[in-house]
């Protein structure tokens, strides 16, 4: 008792001398517990805060090579809400900022083909929207999902027109490896043939080997854009399903979707829904495509 005296006899001392007095006594006196319970509070901070940056992901979905680039955290939220994923549990993630050209590669496209590959090997990735060039190449590699697997018959047909298929005989062909090897003869019977019908073929053939290094070679070491593969609108066709020996439906054209329309996210080109392979969420993939027809902008 008489220790708890002595220190508000203190209190009242320092009080009475004034404001730098008493900012002096705390100094003095309580630096060492409030430095720790500042450490305390901002280790919970940072704790709480990369608790919740690393919640599992509840869906995640990535639109490549867009135009307008909207912003990908506020369609997450806003799908969140449509599909009735708890966010405060869950991580939804849309990716509007990728891009990737298949005509030639820099660092930046390498970067993003290792990103895409790590996040479908460790079964993240849910839905691949991309314009006809980069779905095509990741379509024949066996990226999408046959969407007859997931849908009915009757829903499918609600897509009628808007189905993009690709060949199951050639996906075939290129996992057992015999596609690129009729390819590559195909190529060479060409350029034989070429050679024998034109010399300066074979002459400018040779010249070609003779350079040591091609201007595609240096932007890509130098890490320059690549040139832009991307199909644009009127160069587009869709591929015929009666054309093909196994058509595989694998993708939905958006273009005439609620959300395209309003945002006109892949303006002059033609976006394509397409369901990763190893998805555990296919429900909400195809809740996401239902999104995308239904969509409305928020009133803000």
């Amino acid at each position: 008792m008489a220790v708890w005296d002595d220190i508000k006899k203190q209190h009242k001392k320092v009080r009475k001398k004034g404001f730098k007095a008493m900012v002096s006594y705390f100094w003095d006196y309580y630096k060492v517990p409030t430095a720790v319970i500042i450490v305390i509070a901002l280790f919970s901070f940072y704790l709480i805060r990369d608790m919740a940056s690393n919640l599992p992901y509840g869906f995640y979905a990535m639109m490549i090579n867009s135009t307008m680039h909207p912003d990908g955290e506020v369609i997450g939220e806003d799908f969140a809400g449509y599909a009735g994923i708890d966010t405060s549990s869950y991580n939804v993630l849309i990716d509007t900022n990728q891009t990737l050209s298949t005509s030639s590669y820099n660092t930046y496209d390498v970067s993003t083909q290792e990103r895409i590959m790590a996040i479908t090997a460790a079964g993240d990735l849910d839905v691949m929207i991309a314009d006809q060039s980069v779905f095509e190449q990741y379509a024949r590699n066996s990226y999408m999902t046959d969407l007859r697997d997931l849908m009915s018959e009757d829903e499918l047909k609600k897509y009628d027109g808007y189905i993009y298929y690709v060949d199951g005989a050639i996906l075939k062909a290129i996992e057992d490896g015999t596609y690129e090897q009729a390819s590559s003869e195909n190529t060479a019977d060409n350029e034989s043939q070429d050679s024998q019908d034109d010399p300066s073929v074979a002459g400018s053939n040779s010249a070609a080997t003779d350079e040591t290094i091609s201007d595609e070679e240096i932007s890509y070491m130098l890490g320059i854009s690549s040139p832009s593969s991307i199909v644009s609108e009127d160069d587009f066709v869709l591929p015929d399903p009666d054309s093909m020996e196994d058509p595989v439906p694998v993708g939905i054209i958006l273009s005439d979707t609620a959300f395209m329309q309003s945002t006109n996210t892949y303006a002059g080109s033609v976006p394509i829904f397409g369901i990763i392979g190893n998805s555990s969420r296919t429900d909400l993939a195809i809740k996401f495509l239902e999104y995308l027809n239904e969509y409305a902008p928020s009133e803000s």
